[in-house]
């Protein structure tokens, strides 16, 4: 093996070929066998030794894009199906946990909390309505108890409680704070990883965590019926 550090190109090109994440130093390139994972480097932290890593992202075959970054913040993405490799790819959500690695910060998100409040809200109600009797949802006043930022006392309108949702005033920091020291707990991410991740990446990495918007909705919709789901479509959250 050559002493030289590999280029980002050599480093994508080798997780692509192995199948597995890589991690380059000075010195060597080290291939790790992370197959069973998910989303590669999760949660792991590199020291200053290691100077950049590359991972595979998406279906674990030769389909996978390879995204690939350095400690000075540079980045690709390779796409072996048309063996295309992209520099501008500084809005990829697939370079997060690569860039947390290697201690980078990741972009802000510029979605609200509001928004993730109601996608958990969602998630809740859409298990609710799935242990429920058949023929019989759940009604208004149990969904709202579900909600992450229901307020406790008499039970609001769908309209009121969109409006307390849509005017919080918590921050992503504030989130993943409280996520990080336990007084926060309606966040899909567990404490440790809340540490390892930044604001941007955890507020992202909040919502990969759950199902899709339209799925739910479009669940949600058969499962509670026209006049259960207008209540909920009243509660949510909006611009």
């Amino acid at each position: 093996m050559p002493n030289a550090t590999p280029t980002l190109a050599e480093l994508a090109t080798i997780a692509h070929t192995h199948r597995c994440s890589v991690v380059a130093t000075h010195h060597r390139r080290v291939l790790l066998d992370d197959t069973t994972s998910p989303l590669p480097f999760l949660g792991v932290r590199f020291g200053p030794a290691v100077k950049a890593v590359a991972a595979r992202i998406g279906p674990a075959d030769h389909r996978a894009i390879v995204v690939a970054v350095n400690r000075s913040g540079e980045a690709i993405a390779y796409d072996p199906t048309t063996d295309r490799i992209d520099s501008d790819v500084h809005r990829l959500t697939a370079l997060d946990p690569a860039r947390r690695t290697l201690g980078l910060a990741t972009r802000p998100c510029r979605r609200p909390v509001w928004a993730l409040a109601n996608l958990v809200w969602l998630d809740r109600v859409l298990a609710a309505a799935l242990d429920a009797p058949l023929g019989e949802p759940p009604h208004w006043l149990e969904l709202r108890r579900l909600h992450p930022l229901a307020e406790a006392g008499p039970p609001s309108s769908p309209e009121v409680l969109a409006h307390h949702t849509r005017h919080q005033p918590t921050t992503w920091a504030v989130l993943r704070t409280g996520s990080i020291e336990g007084t926060i707990t309606w966040t899909p991410i567990r404490p440790a990883l809340a540490s390892w991740f930044d604001e941007g990446s955890f507020a992202r990495h909040c919502f990969a965590s759950l199902p899709d918007l339209d799925i739910v909705v479009a669940d949600l919709h058969e499962l509670l019926g026209a006049s259960g789901w207008r209540r909920v479509l009243s509660g949510l959250a909006r611009p």
